[in-house]
């Protein structure tokens, strides 16, 4: 039935407690789960979860959904996501390539 599983607020608030605690297996296991909740609806709230706590799996698949998604697309140019937006560079960012060294003559 539809009860037995938790919606996402649920698995976030689960998430915050097991992450606060560290018990890592049950991170691991809400990851999964809030991997499959992903949605247009759902999107910048798990989106807002995933950096804050260095989770790299759940960010990868924000990452891939938010690239394949027309509404996620569309509301990150009109910029109603700031609090995710850092996650989508808009352009190839030179800032962090290095420098070319100058030769002293």
């Amino acid at each position: 039935s539809a009860q037995d599983e938790p919606d996402c607020e649920t698995a976030l608030h689960a998430l915050d407690l097991a992450h606060r605690w560290q018990v890592e297996v049950v991170v691991a296991i809400l990851t999964d789960l809030l991997t499959g909740m992903i949605t247009d609806a759902s999107f910048e709230t798990i989106a807002e979860h995933a950096p804050l706590k260095g989770l790299e799996r759940l960010k990868a698949a924000i990452l891939r959904f938010g690239a394949e998604s027309k509404k996620v697309q569309a509301d990150l140019k009109a910029g109603r996501l700031p609090g995710v937006a850092q996650l989508f560079p808009s352009k190839p960012s030179k800032s962090n390539e290095p420098k070319p060294k100058r030769r002293r003559v």
